[in-house]
This record gives C-alpha cells, structure tokens and sequence, in this order.
C-alpha cells in the first residue's frame, strides 16, 4: 500500500515537472516567434522552396504556389524560383538557383530589364513552345497620362533560356504587344485548351478604354501576333472604370504543384 502511494506521488511530481518544462518552453518560443515572426516564415518558405527544388529537378517545372513558379531558367541545369504576386506581371521577382538547391537574393525583373523611372516593366513565364524550356515576354513603357497611348520602349518574346544578367536571348525578336498600346499586364492563359501557354494582356489602347488582348501560341512562333479574330474569340473591351476581366490561374494551367 505505501509502494503504490509513494509511486503515485512520484509520477504526480515527474508530470508537473514536465508540465512546467513544456509550458517554460513554449512561452520561450512563443517570445521567440512574435520577435522574429516575418523573418522566420521567409526563411521557412525558402527552405521549403529549395528542398521542393531538388524534388522538382528530376519531375520539371512546378509551383510551389499560385504565384511562385520553379524551373530553369537560364539553362544552368538549376531550379530557379520565379515569383509573380497577383500574376500581373508588374511585380515579378526572380531567384537564381545553385547546385544545392539554395537560391540567391530577390531581384526584381524591372530592374534586370533596365526600365527607368516613370517606366512600367511587365514580363510573363512560361514554357510557350512547349519544348521544355522555359521562355519570357517582355515589355518597358512610359505611360503617356493622355488619351493616345505610347508604344513601348521594349517589347520581346524571348526564347529561354535567358542571360541572369540582364534576361537577355539570343533568339530574341520584337513583340507587337508594345505596338498598339501600353501594356499594363502581362498574363499566362489558356484560351483555346491546348498544350501552348498564351499570352494575355491588359492594354490602354487610349480614349479611356482598356482591352483584353490575346496572342495565341504555336510550337513554332511561341506567342503570336495579333488579330481581329482571336480578339472577338477571346478578347474582350472595357473602359478604364470597368476594365475586363483577366486570368488569375493560367500557371495552373500547365503546371503541377510540386511533390
């Protein structure tokens, strides 16, 4: 009888003395997070990103999320990781990726491409050829805050992979996306359900309306030009107080969440 009461007491004592230890425990890390919260969810995200980096490699292109694409490219053979928060394009930030699977530091696509202040920077990713490499449409202009719009200062689609430097192809070729309008954003779409990535952008094309352009993508051109046929098929007309609708998931399109 007192073996079983003493045993009693000591597994009473050994449980507050966990108890206590766990609470004292968790209050540190408690302190600990809410000091450092932000800077604790990048860090876990970025590791996440790099460990989903080295899975993706053998499986390809992936996202990570809606907005956040991981593949090559600039052809090292290394996952890169490419963001693109609202998928507009105006904002798109870009990781180089290293043989570890770590990435470097964010830099942002408008300041890879040059564009100089009052200039509004867009690009789109995706693999628009199909060809397991993955491609960039840019575009650079200065908003004329009239009625007649600029045309860009830059505007290409650029067959990857692309220089880390500067985005820079060596199949580069002129876009008419920056001919007939300012391109506001640029978006990956699927509008005719085929395995090519297209492209669709929010343009001003002056006197206070905005459309909803469209290039369609083949095998052999990536996104192509326009035409009055894709644009009644596809496109739509709005003005600057009830602009058209976008896409919000064209990555999802074509690509899987990474395993």
């Amino acid at each position: 009888m007192l073996r079983t009461r003493r045993s009693r007491l000591i597994a009473s004592s050994l449980t507050a003395i966990t108890l206590g230890l766990t609470v004292a425990g968790y209050q540190a890390g408690a302190a600990v997070t809410s000091s450092s919260d932000s800077t604790a969810q990048s860090a876990s995200h970025t590791t996440k990103a790099a460990q989903l980096a080295k899975a993706a490699k053998a499986g390809g292109t992936c996202l990570t999320d809606a907005t956040t694409l991981v593949g090559d490219l600039d052809g090292d053979g290394n996952m890169d990781l490419i963001s693109n928060p609202g998928h507009n394009g105006t904002k798109m930030t870009i990781q180089w990726g290293a043989k570890d699977g770590s990435f470097g530091k964010k830099v942002a696509v408008k300041d890879l491409l040059g564009a100089k202040k009052g200039e509004v920077a867009t690009a789109a990713v995706a693999d628009f050829q199909n060809d397991g490499t993955l491609d960039m449409v840019v575009n650079i202009v200065e908003p004329a805050g009239g009625d007649d719009p600029n045309n860009a200062r830059l505007a290409e689609y650029r067959p990857g992979p692309v220089n880390r430097t500067d985005l820079a192809s060596d199949n580069a070729r002129h876009s008419d996306v920056g001919d007939m309008g300012e391109a506001k954003q640029l978006r990956i779409a699927d509008f005719n359900k085929d395995e090519y990535p297209d492209l669709a952008i929010l343009n001003n094309g002056g006197d206070g309306q905005l459309d909803r352009d469209v290039r369609l993508s083949t095998k052999d051109s990536g996104p192509g030009d326009f035409t009055y046929e894709d644009f009644e098929k596809y496109g739509e007309a709005g003005a600057l107080s009830d602009p058209p609708s976008m896409p919000t998931n064209g990555w999802k399109s074509f690509y899987k969440p990474c395993a």
